[in-house]
């Protein structure tokens, strides 16, 4: 992987709407939804909680490294994807004459979030959704650094996923959660570099977050944080159970002060 960098990024969880208030832990005194305001009329009306914590992290990194939603190329990455929509319809087939609902089924696709983002900014450049389970944050790394490159121009990476709800459910996630990352070719007003996305034996296990479970888009949150804090190093980018397995890592260089 060449190195790209970081311009800007974005946060998103029940109760704390920005990276700021998660790493100062200043949390709402009321949970609300995301703001989403690139999304307007019927598209807000119609967006579920995924899309629009996702839309949100977007418009924050973007905005971080004043970068136009228009003219931005993206990568979207969730394990789950729209899950909880496409278990509601499952339920809707078993019912009366089974008829599903036009919207909640165009609500349902792996890819609804980037929809509704590129045609709320009118946005036509190259988009791609992807899932990799326990290596989904270094798959999409991987799909985000490689357009980069491949283009020469910014692109905004944006990982989000919900907890599963039943009969998937499990207890040990707690809260949606949304990351974004804005990746560019060029070092100015960069934030940090990363570089050597690898898979390595024997690294640091990525802890598990008692708040945000082990839902697998959490494993960024230790790269936000490098990134946030200026701490250079190497990130690991998914969990393990025990150091004899191997996981994805990347180097990331903080820009000097």
């Amino acid at each position: 992987m060449k190195r790209v960098y970081i311009r800007g990024i974005g946060f998103w969880t029940t109760g704390y709407p920005s990276v700021t208030a998660w790493t100062e832990n200043l949390p709402e005194s009321e949970a609300k939804k995301p703001e989403a305001s690139l999304l307007q009329g019927p598209l807000s009306r119609r967006a579920t909680p995924l899309t629009r914590m996702s839309v949100e992290v977007m418009q924050q990194a973007l905005k971080m490294g004043k970068a136009d939603a228009a003219q931005t190329p993206s990568v979207w990455a969730t394990a789950h994807g729209e899950h909880s929509t496409a278990i509601g319809l499952l339920g809707m087939m078993l019912k009366g004459e089974g008829k599903l609902s036009p919207t909640k089924f165009h609500n349902s696709v792996h890819n609804t979030p980037s929809g509704y983002a590129s045609i709320a900014a009118k946005n036509r450049l190259p988009s791609t959704t992807l899932t990799g389970g326990a290596e989904l944050v270094a798959s999409s790394l991987f799909e985000a650094g490689a357009m980069v490159s491949s283009l020469n121009r910014d692109v905004v990476l944006v990982l989000a996923d919900e907890p599963l709800m039943s009969p998937f459910d499990s207890p040990d996630s707690a809260r949606p959660l949304a990351i974004s990352f804005l990746l560019s070719p060029n070092p100015q007003q960069a934030l940090g570099a990363i570089s050597h996305l690898q898979k390595r034996a024997g690294q640091t296990p990525h802890p598990q977050n008692e708040t945000l479970g082990r839902l697998h888009v959490s494993a960024a949150l230790l790269l936000l944080e490098a990134i946030i804090h200026s701490q250079t190093g190497i990130i690991p980018l998914q969990w393990q159970e025990t150091l004899d397995l191997e996981g994805w890592s990347v180097e990331f260089e903080a820009t000097p002060a």
